[in-house]
């Protein structure tokens, strides 16, 4: 009797141990599809939050081009014999105005504070992005110095060193033309770097679209 009741009681707890272990399993199973699914949704809006600064950055390789231009300009004039016109004043009007980036990165944000990046495997995947938003940091760098040589020394020229009421009687506000002209070529370099800069940008969104693109696939 006793040994019937021992054989009982074995099998009895092996049913126990094997419904926890089936219950675990699929409680496992759950999470890894619910893991699988909210990594998915991470990497597809990321995908379109870099898509969308890649669109920026292109514009703004666009804006910078023009730019360029407008130096390119404005430097044989100063200084020279050529007389100040409407079309010096509109190109230096034209550099002042900021060509700004600002990276869509909630999604990177989130998937850092959260602590949700280990959900990403593929380490040259995960590496792919960190180095990516990292490019973004080095990239604010150069519109950062560029900002600031317009505000600092373009601003500054153009309200301390220009005679506005000049130009109603048809002559140029600008006064100090050697000074304008040394700013001014010093924003054709910080321009250069930030253009390069930008190009570099769009590289990097490329190759993050690619390795998005494989692990979704």
């Amino acid at each position: 009797m006793a040994k019937t009741a021992w054989k009982y009681t074995l099998r009895e707890i092996i049913i126990v141990i094997i419904g926890i272990s089936i219950a675990f399993s699929m409680n496992k199973c759950a999470e890894n599809v619910k893991d699988n699914k909210l990594k998915t949704q991470y990497l597809t809006n990321l995908k379109r939050d870099v898509e969308a600064d890649k669109i920026q950055l292109e514009k703004n390789i666009e804006a910078i081009d023009k730019k360029l231009v407008n130096c390119a300009e404005i430097i044989p004039v100063l200084n020279s014999e050529t007389k100040q016109d409407m079309r010096l004043m509109n190109n230096i009007f034209a550099i002042v105005k900021y060509v700004n980036f600002s990276p869509k990165s909630v999604t990177y944000k989130t998937l850092i504070n959260s602590g949700d990046l280990k959900l990403i495997e593929d380490f040259e995947l995960k590496t792919a992005i960190q180095k990516h938003y990292a490019n973004y940091d080095e990239m604010s760098d150069d519109y950062v110095r560029h900002t600031s040589l317009i505000k600092d020394y373009l601003g500054n020229y153009l309200v301390n060193h220009a005679d506005y009421d000049q130009i109603p009687q048809g002559k140029g506000p600008f006064l100090d033309e050697i000074k304008l002209k040394n700013i001014v070529r010093a924003l054709l370099t910080t321009f250069d770097a930030k253009k390069k800069a930008t190009q570099l940008g769009v590289e990097s969104c490329d190759i993050l679209i690619a390795e998005i693109d494989a692990a979704l696939k």
